[in-house]
């Protein structure tokens, strides 16, 4: 299954963008959180976060979270750089 990338940053209207709470919960999934650690940043329930993961995932078409995670590095809805490295 392929991904086609301008339908998933919404520049398709057959395919749904990604929403801000989307993004922002595979943006902290990226760093490294726990689904309830990501809650707890953006004041939400796990359940809202698990939520938002999912519908990002279905969007993406992704067949699991990492994936999900991976396309949107790809696309460049969330970004890709490793905050603990050196500058």
């Amino acid at each position: 299954m392929k991904t086609d990338t301008i339908r998933a940053i919404g520049r398709d209207s057959s395919f749904p963008a990604l929403s801000d709470r989307e993004i922002r919960c595979l943006q902290l999934v990226a760093e490294g959180m726990r689904s309830d650690e990501a809650a707890n940043v953006l004041a939400l329930s796990n359940q809202e976060v698990n939520l938002a993961l999912v519908s990002a995932q279905e969007k993406l078409e992704a067949s699991n979270l990492m994936h999900a995670v991976s396309l949107a590095m790809l696309i460049g809805v969330i970004d890709h750089t490793d905050p603990h490295q050196p500058k």
